[in-house]
């Protein structure tokens, strides 16, 4: 390979490396609108409600138990002691069931939102019989009266104060001072009356307000849980996904069912601490915005040096096949070119619709092109043909930005057809004879314009 040549390849290599500054700053600008729309999201969520989740209800009853403590440092055989101890002991329900309906609603600031919503549900709870039964009644020196007790992991957005009812009587909740150590700050409770016996029923209605996410811990031997919505954008998760869904662009409707079997993480957990709640252990949805315009734009940013690669590989080519030589600075104009096509994407697509967005910042920038390379090239068709074809490539880009499932197959392919075209129109070149004839044409194109 001829100096002049290889000249020419590290030239465009280190343009290439020169782009890297402004698309690494459209990079950060992207990542920084991200941080800020992330930011209103936490706003938003500290002044209406955060996610929501709600374990229970339990019959929690605190107990003085009597156990034996090893004195420490201590090695004769009598270096046991008899203490007394503070215990919760919880009891989980036969049956749970919990019904609810999701209004929601986007709420915004400045140009960023997050779903909300307000949820009317109604849980039932079957406890059984044997309630009042005391394990290991022979260590136990005093108990206090059995609480209904349940928890919501954010208690700002409760509209209302909860009904509870134990076999349809309304009972009065218990203030939070009063409640035993380790229940946690979210609980809420009921005493359950002396007077009642065998197996009994619990209803809880709850009006209430949330973020993004809903879940109930299935602290029951059996569980059930049936969520309506509005909102037609929802991702379920947690421990088992939904035996039963409707999803459509009025909203979804889905039924969970599982048992105490494959909810035994969460169960072991709440009866060993009332507080405990997991959400990797709860039914689960979250209301998910569709592909935001700033998640789309740092997605097309990833495969801005495969567009830029292409523009230049086809400028290189042009050069090559035409005898035409390009300055430097030209090659880069047309990378800046490229270059400011994200960052108008970006700013377009947080105010319309990221499609259009896309259309008019590549109409945008390859008309800009066009325009410059008809001068350049001192050819309309020329010009116009190279900015089509990046058109084309914006497009192709768009189409794998849209496929999710294939875009790694799309771009692939992709990279292949390019590859192939510059293979099948470059397999007859002789690339010696472009180094030995490059001089010969720049004078020509001197001459051309006058300047010698």
């Amino acid at each position: 390979m001829r100096p002049n040549l290889l000249m020419k390849m590290l030239t465009i290599g280190g343009l290439m490396l020169v782009l890297v500054v402004p698309l690494m700053m459209i990079q950060g600008k992207i990542i920084e609108r991200g941080n800020e729309a992330h930011r209103v999201t936490e706003q938003i969520a500290r002044q209406v409600s955060g996610e929501q989740q709600i374990s229970g209800p339990l019959i929690v009853s605190s107990r003085t138990v009597r156990e034996w403590e090893e004195k420490p440092g201590c090695e004769s055989r009598h270096c046991a002691v008899l203490k007394h101890a503070t215990r919760l002991d919880s009891l989980i329900p036969d049956t749970l069931s919990l019904d609810g309906e999701l209004q929601s609603e986007m709420r915004y600031r400045g140009i960023y939102g997050v779903p909300v919503y307000r949820s009317l549900l109604h849980l039932e709870a079957v406890f059984p019989a044997d309630w009042r039964e005391v394990k290991r009644p022979e260590e136990v020196v005093k108990s206090d009266a059995p609480l209904l007790l349940f928890q919501i992991r954010d208690l700002r957005g409760l509209v209302e104060r909860p009904q509870v009812m134990v076999n349809d009587v309304p009972l009065p909740l218990v203030e939070a001072e009063q409640l035993p150590r380790g229940v946690g700050s979210n609980a809420m409770a009921v005493r359950l009356p002396d007077t009642l016996q065998g197996a009994f029923t619990v209803k809880i209605r709850l009006n209430l307000n949330g973020t993004q996410a809903f879940g109930m811990l299935p602290l029951a031997k059996e569980t059930r849980m049936a969520l309506r919505s509005d909102w037609p954008h929802p991702s379920f998760e947690g421990l088992v996904l939904p035996v039963e869904r409707e999803i459509n662009s009025k909203g979804f409707t889905s039924q969970w069912r599982t048992n105490s079997l494959a909810a035994a993480s969460a169960i072991h957990c709440a009866r060993g601490d009332a507080a405990c709640g997991d959400a990797d252990q709860a039914l689960r949805v979250r209301l998910v915005q569709p592909v935001t315009g700033l998640l789309s734009s740092e997605r097309a940013l990833k495969y801005s040096f495969l567009i830029v690669g292409l523009a230049f590989a086809a400028f290189f080519l042009f050069e090559v096949l035409r005898r035409y030589p390009l300055h430097a600075m030209q090659y880069l104009l047309v990378g800046l070119s490229l270059a400011m096509f994200y960052m108008l994407l970006v700013a377009l697509s947080e105010h319309i619709d990221f499609a259009l967005a896309y259309l008019i910042a590549a109409l945008a920038c390859c008309g800009l092109i066009g325009v410059y390379l008809m001068a350049v090239l001192r050819s309309f068709a020329a010009g116009w043909s190279f900015a089509a074809s990046l058109l084309l490539v914006q497009g192709l880009i768009y189409g794998i930005l849209m496929a999710e499932d294939y875009a790694l197959l799309m771009g692939a392919m992709l990279l292949f057809a390019a590859l192939s075209s510059v293979m099948l129109v470059t397999r007859k070149l002789d690339w010696y004879s472009f180094a030995s004839v490059r001089k010969t044409g720049q004078e020509s194109l001197l001459k051309e314009r006058g300047m010698q």
